[in-house]
């Protein structure tokens, strides 16, 4: 498209009848109309978990309970303190949703602090009902809010495409980024009406109508009653465009620098006023909270409980399929290049290592790793263990010492790192593990490349919202063998 295709774009325009200045208002109060619903909504179903808990644990009393009850100090503790942290970690940003685990995540742990403030509370204070305080009314609460902010999420979406006018945007940058960035939008929900550039970068490959030079731009966005802009230039191209910013527009319009940092900046950062200058401020290696340890333990060794007649079972049934050892270690590169050694369920003959120089030429993986489909040296127990990712359940054991985690990139081999390129040795920063963004991915089907950087992803951006995220999507991982072999 070029600049003949303009007509079309203009007459694409989705006006509302309450004009710009209404949409606005529109946009600002529903959000706000909604969150305040919410809350109240929160506050109710708390008060009614722990009410109902009461009733469970002692059975109907009273209709002058339920009076009592909504005035006792332990109460109000529960509901403010659960609401509070519920804001705080972004459950009522509705533009911005949280995906589900993160959800469950943060309302879990709202809970529990709440529900532990009030008990620390009452220390002080003793009000009526105090010892009805239990975990019934937390689960109580925890599966009510959950199933609320699923509904909650959806019927805001719903209502918002439906009051709401759809966002018109026009990109600044008729290159790649720009294309990019207009498809993302999209995608959002957005109406990209065309590109401002003095040129187009793309040729025949330009998707959306090229709308008129960036002089132009003021024009541009009275002409088709934008609402957004959003720059993809680079930036030895962007001082035409401060001074076009720099005197503003007749319309209200956001603006939206689309800054390209490649996979190095993370989703957690700061923008910092040092000076005179701007500063982007982030870690390149995400802190992780000893919460992630105390939950590698417990799992780990629960897993080990539960599991040991599944361990004695393989173990059987290894011994009776081929000759060897039950177990196989392996040693592998930990976090900051320790060394240490990996258990697995041996499920190759006994003399696989010897066997593997034979079929270099048959190997499939990408990069420094080696895989091959049809593996001569596996057993018959083992291709069942491998395909199913039984044989690695003896790495809990390597959790429980702390050489694993339950989440965290695979361990490579001594020999795979030292044919790592100096980016890739980024993935040794964190604890190795069990499962991860690799396994949920597609395993062996993801380039050994993509592989790093879902590694290095993880690696900035952890929280233990993501670890839970991982941790879910891997049971369908394991069970549909995608990519195991």
């Amino acid at each position: 498209m070029a600049l003949t295709d303009i007509p079309v774009a203009a007459g694409e325009r989705t006006w509302s009848g309450a004009g710009p200045h209404g949409k606005a208002q529109i946009r600002r109060l529903l959000p706000a109309a909604f969150v305040s619903i919410a809350i109240a909504i929160d506050g109710l179903l708390i008060f009614d978990a722990f009410a109902l808990a009461d009733v469970l644990r002692a059975g109907p009393r009273d209709p002058t309970t339920l009076a009592a009850l909504s005035g006792s100090p332990l109460l109000a503790v529960i509901v403010g303190v659960a609401i509070a942290l519920l804001a705080s970690r972004g459950l009522y940003d509705l533009e911005h949703p949280l995906p589900w685990p993160s959800q469950l995540y943060a309302i879990v742990s709202s809970v529990s602090i709440a529900f532990v403030s009030a008990v620390v509370f009452s220390v002080f204070v003793e009000g009526p009902f105090a010892k009805s305080w239990s975990a019934a009314g937390s689960a109580i609460a925890i599966v009510s809010l959950s199933v609320w902010h699923v509904a909650a999420a959806r019927g805001y979406a719903a209502l918002s495409r439906t009051i709401v006018p759809v966002r018109r945007a026009i990109v600044v940058g008729a290159n790649v980024a720009g294309r990019e960035s207009a498809r993302e939008l999209t995608q959002k929900g957005y109406q990209v009406v065309g590109y401002a550039d003095n040129g187009s970068d793309l040729l025949d490959e330009i998707d959306l109508p090229l709308l008129g030079p960036i002089a132009r731009l003021d024009e541009l966005v009275q002409d088709f009653g934008v609402d957004e802009l959003v720059i993809a230039l680079p930036a030895d191209r962007r001082t035409q465009l401060s001074r076009v910013l720099t005197r503003g527009f007749g319309r209200r319009v956001r603006v939206k620098y689309a800054a390209d940092f490649g996979e190095l900046l993370p989703r957690r950062f700061n923008v910092r006023w040092l000076g005179a200058r701007h500063y982007i401020d982030f870690a390149p290696v995400a802190p992780v909270s000893c919460v992630k340890r105390l939950f590698d333990l417990g799992l780990a060794i629960l897993g080990l409980t539960v599991l040991a007649p599944i361990f004695l079972a393989v173990a059987v049934a290894i011994r009776l399929d081929s000759a060897g050892p039950t177990f196989y270690r392996q040693l592998r590169v930990g976090k900051d290049g320790r060394r240490f050694s990996m258990l697995k369920f041996r499920s190759m003959r006994q003399d696989a290592d010897a066997l593997i120089l034979g079929l270099v030429e048959r190997n499939e993986a990408t990069g420094p790793m080696f895989k091959i489909r049809r593996d001569p040296r596996i057993t018959r127990v083992g291709r069942f263990l491998s395909r199913y990712s039984l044989d690695e359940l003896p790495q809990l054991i390597n959790v429980v010492l702390g050489e694993m985690s339950l989440v965290g990139p695979r361990p490579p081999t001594t020999a795979e790192v030292e044919k790592y390129e100096d980016w890739q040795l980024g993935r040794l920063r964190a604890r190795p593990g069990i499962t991860g963004l690799w396994q949920v991915s597609g395993r062996s089907e993801v380039p050994f490349h993509d592989m790093v950087r879902l590694d290095l992803h993880y690696i900035r951006n952890w929280s233990f919202g993501l670890d839970m995220e991982i941790l879910l999507r891997t049971i369908p991982a394991v069970l549909t063998t995608k990519g195991a072999y």
